[in-house]
């Protein structure tokens, strides 16, 4: 029998199933947004609607494993509050997200910039002037912003969202762990429940109350894992089976559940599913840590970022309406030509910006940091 994992011995995991986890769910985001035009070509495909029309459930699970593998990276070097180890937190947080986020947004104005020269029609109310240096600097999701406008770059509003939670809500969140540390593994868990019952009850288009909510409930799924594993317990087998399973019953039947208890039930298996995968021994944990998931999840952040831009340059260069009449191979070959088009500008954006940018500037600050 294998010996019981440790605390000690798994804080410093890489958790790679976890990461695979975000490969997928930047795939389900993006087949949502290509939901329409993979119906027009292949009006099968509409039988799997009920899972890819439920794609922006991806974004709350983004919040949650944020929360989750930021206090699994980060929380011992903040067993002490300190300014400067906060500062670095953000240093290398912004080295993190922000080139690859500016490429992609200067893209898409480049786009937009084209379009207008190039006299190819587009919708002037979808980029607003006044709001591109707001979204510049990952601010345009901290006020409550026009009805249906996300971003010049529309997947980036979750990005401005997260931004604010390493600002605002990650020191908190360190700050209730500690608070907790008297409380038994049930009030830690019972707690994480509270929260996914209460952010689909108080969801609104302030979508800063859903990141903070979620990133917190997150922090509190890392805590029940450190307590689970530093009592010599473990967390139960097959987890992460009964998590999927518990989400695709969830998608399926989601509207008898209603507006209430779908989000809440989706929260839950997300939940599940997170702690699950960090067992890193079930049937999914070792299908999402084989080295083809994990490096879907490295490119994932590339992925969310650039199919919005692909998908609206599509629109103009590869209509899907020309092919509608088109034979069955014709109208699949478009589809999959869609979704290569995604990945090939998501690897060029990971290994042109994303990750030498991040490199580069994580060696900066962390020389700085020598230097003081």
């Amino acid at each position: 029998m294998a010996c019981l994992k440790t605390y000690a011995a798994a804080k410093n995991e890489q958790l790679d199933a976890l990461t695979g986890l975000r490969g997928f769910a930047a795939l389900w985001v993006v087949s949502l947004h290509f939901m329409e035009v993979t119906n027009l070509l292949l009006p099968a495909s509409a039988s799997l609607n009920w899972l890819m029309g439920a794609g922006a459930n991806a974004v709350p699970l983004f919040f949650v494993l944020s929360g989750f593998i930021l206090l699994h990276t980060y929380r011992d070097r903040f067993e002490i509050f300190s300014w400067r180890e906060y500062f670095r937190f953000l240093g290398l947080r912004l080295a993190r997200i922000y080139p690859a986020y500016l490429a992609a947004l200067m893209a898409m104005v480049m786009l937009v910039a084209a379009s207008s020269l190039t006299g190819v029609p587009y919708n002037h109310d979808a980029y607003p002037l006044r709001w591109l240096l707001p979204e510049a600097l990952m601010l345009h999701n901290w006020v409550l912003m026009p009805p249906n406008f996300f971003g010049w770059n529309y997947p980036d509003w979750s990005v401005s969202a997260e931004w604010f939670a390493y600002l605002f809500i990650f020191p908190p969140a360190v700050w209730l762990l500690k608070s907790l540390a008297g409380q038994r593994k049930i009030i830690i868990a019972a707690l994480a429940l509270a929260l996914f019952a209460l952010e689909p009850a108080i969801r609104t288009e302030w979508k800063l109350s859903m990141v903070s909510l979620l990133f917190l409930a997150g922090a509190l799924l890392w805590e029940f894992r450190r307590r689970t594993l530093e009592s010599q317990h473990r967390l139960p087998a097959h987890l992460d089976s009964v998590a999927v399973a518990l989400l695709f019953a969830v998608l399926w039947f989601a509207a008898p559940l209603g507006k209430f208890l779908f989000p809440a039930g989706v929260l839950l298996a997300v939940g599940l599913l997170i702690l699950g995968l960090s067992r890193a021994d079930g049937i999914f944990s070792r299908l999402l840590a084989a080295r083809t998931c994990v490096f879907l999840g490295e490119i994932s952040y590339s992925v969310y970022l650039v199919h919005g831009i692909v998908q609206r340059l599509l629109k103009i260069i590869l209509p899907a309406q020309n092919f509608a009449a088109s034979p069955l191979p014709a109208r699949a070959g478009i589809v999959l030509a869609e979704f290569a088009a995604v990945l090939l500008a998501a690897l060029l954006l990971y290994f042109l910006i994303e990750h030498p940018a991040r490199v580069w500037l994580r060696k900066k600050f962390s020389s700085r940091q020598t230097e003081k």
